[in-house]
């Protein structure tokens, strides 16, 4: 067994037994990167190997591999294996998803991954919140890893007349990315303000797969409409996080106290 495999092998290990063994596994991946034990360029342990070796089935390990490669973070090269690709940068000045340890010293680093991106004209909250819009609903699903701890989930609205453009932009520059900062400077449309709305539901079945849980798992639903220049909302976001022990900050606004997030 190589070094890597070790390492990734103690790191499945040391994570919580009821959590589901391909998000185990995913998390211990990401740990070994980074941690330095799996450098960028390192060829993975083969698939059925590294199922032997865990004890896992095929299946499990296919399923934890594929996530980090939908999410760049391992690179599958044609005939020869696969890699850990570049290291991913977390999302700098997030107002809504500052998730903090009991003692609130430690705030989780944000990772982003868009799975979704479509135009809807049906109603709903986010018709209601943003107005009627002739050419519908830019709608874009984004998976939040949030420090390799727990991932939430995420639909975002906003006004396809206004923000078309979004749908034509590469799913790379959308990623890791505070989408208020791409908001601001390719449609100098900054988000000023928010408000929110929480309450606990059970979660849809899609939602729930994203984020790892059991179908009607419950979570925390948070509503939130983004405001800019005259308050007038550009978003509509369904923000559903799982149960977990890490606090989420609730203010809603710019984390170096500027009314302007850039």
């Amino acid at each position: 067994m190589n070094e890597g495999a070790s390492a990734v092998m103690a790191r499945f290990h040391a994570q919580r037994s009821d959590a589901p063994k391909h998000a185990r596994l995913r998390t211990a991946i990401v740990e070994a990167v980074e941690a330095g034990d799996l450098p960028t360029g390192t060829k993975m342990t083969g698939e059925r190997e590294l199922s032997q070796i865990l004890g896992l089935s095929l299946g499990t390990t296919q399923k934890a591999l594929g996530r980090l490669v939908d999410e760049g973070f391992l690179v599958r090269r044609q005939g020869h294996g696969t890699f850990v690709g570049s290291v991913r940068r977390p999302v700098s000045g997030s107002w809504h998803y500052r998730f903090r340890s009991a003692d609130g010293k430690e705030q989780l680093p944000v990772f982003t991954t868009i799975l979704e991106r479509q135009v809807v004209e049906d109603d709903g909250p986010w018709s209601a919140a943003l107005g009627p819009d002739p050419k519908g609903f830019i709608l874009l699903r984004r998976r939040l890893d949030i420090g390799g701890k727990f991932v939430c989930a995420s639909r975002l609205f906003l006004p396809a007349t206004r923000f078309g453009r979004l749908m034509r932009m590469a799913q790379k520059r959308l990623s890791d990315v505070n989408l208020k900062t791409v908001l601001a400077l390719e449609f100098a449309a900054p988000t000023l303000a928010a408000n929110g709305l929480a309450r606990v539901v059970a979660l849809a079945a899609e939602d729930a797969k994203v984020m790892g849980l059991a179908p009607r798992a419950c979570g925390l639903q948070v509503d939130i409409v983004g405001r800019s220049f005259g308050r007038v909302a550009i978003t509509f976001q369904r923000m559903l996080v799982p149960p977990t022990e890490y606090g989420l900050v609730l203010d809603f606004a710019p984390t170096d106290g500027r009314s302007n997030p850039g």
